[in-house]
């Protein structure tokens, strides 16, 4: 079986990503001993495009408007900071209506900031990295942000972040495609250039989780750890999972032995305790972060909950950093 692969170009996308991305298909066919992929780009139109890399440009085999109809996986890489100037809104067209014909879309870096802006993440599990995750929360609110993890499959949505994302995200499509053992092979090819390239496959490690089979309640509590600052009102979450303010209260204190209300807060202190420990962010800048309001309003409640306020579990908790070390 022949899998087209289009990567969707635009100007200042990475070169090196780019590459490695292709390079990875081309050894898949080669271990496969099989014309698995088959390997095509396409961009706005058939000018050619700026790359991060100065000393070369890039031009796409088709346009938008002429590409072919048969395509398995689309791939829209990282690049500059995504403006949403003209050419930028006609990729997000570009997606919307492709995105029903194909497997699957594929994005890393900023790239995803484009499956976002043409609604395909509403209601999916993303992966992303600080600033593209408040972009995010700007071109389609209802995208969920797993925080703890550098790729993830959401539906038809693959998406990555981090320094090795764009090699992450094409061994994981080989695996699903080929095989682990394939893909295994692949990321041994690639040697120091991903550090976890032989641990990523080792039979002890893992398998990343997926959440497309989670409840509407463990949807939300994703959603709410991922964004403690949000507007996590009982009606708002009511209306991203379509049920009635009642019926979310009973289901969610149900599932999870807690109100939304004991979650929200309990998820909004650990997240100001993590801040706390991290660094010397001021704590009136805690408190909004976490949505914990004033700083009067965080202090009363960290006494209430820890028996001291903010100020002084920060030097508790550097006094035991500093025992430790």
């Amino acid at each position: 079986m022949t899998r087209v692969i289009m990567i969707v170009l635009r100007s200042n996308c990475g070169m090196l990503e780019i590459a490695s991305v292709v390079e990875s298909f081309r050894y898949a066919n080669e271990l496969s001993m099989n014309r698995s992929y088959v390997l095509t780009t396409c961009a706005v139109g058939y000018q050619t495009l700026q790359s991060d890399e100065h000393w070369i440009r890039l031009s796409a085999v088709h346009s938008l408007a002429n590409s072919p109809p048969e395509v398995d996986t689309l791939i829209v890489p990282d690049g500059s900071p995504v403006t949403l100037q003209d050419q930028d809104l006609r990729i997000i067209e570009f997606l919307g209506n492709r995105l029903p014909k194909v497997r699957r879309l594929a994005a890393f870096g900023n790239g995803i900031l484009f499956a976002a802006a043409a609604g395909m993440t509403r209601g999916h599990t993303v992966v992303a990295s600080g600033e593209v995750q408040q972009r995010l929360a700007t071109l389609c609110s209802e995208t969920i942000v797993e925080p703890h993890s550098e790729l993830h499959r959401s539906g038809k949505i693959w998406s990555a972040r981090g320094i090795t994302a764009a090699l992450a995200l094409a061994f994981a499509l080989i695996e699903e495609d080929l095989g682990r053992d394939i893909a295994k092979e692949v990321a041994r090819r690639f040697g120091g250039r991903i550090a976890d390239a032989e641990t990523r496959y080792d039979p002890r490690t893992r398998r990343l989780p997926s959440f497309d089979a989670g409840s509407p309640i463990e949807r939300l509590q994703e959603w709410i750890t991922a964004n403690p600052s949000a507007d996590l009102s009982v009606a708002k979450l009511a209306d991203m999972v379509a049920m009635s303010e009642k019926t979310l209260s009973r289901a969610f204190k149900q599932k999870t032995g807690q109100t939304i209300g004991e979650f929200v807060l309990s998820v909004r202190l650990r997240y100001a305790c993590e801040m706390l420990t991290a660094g010397e962010r001021k704590i009136k800048d805690i408190a909004r972060l976490a949505g914990l309001g004033s700083q009067t309003n965080m202090r009363q409640l960290f006494i209430n909950r820890y028996g001291r306020p903010p100020s002084q579990y920060r030097k508790t908790k550097a006094e035991l950093v500093l025992e430790e070390s």
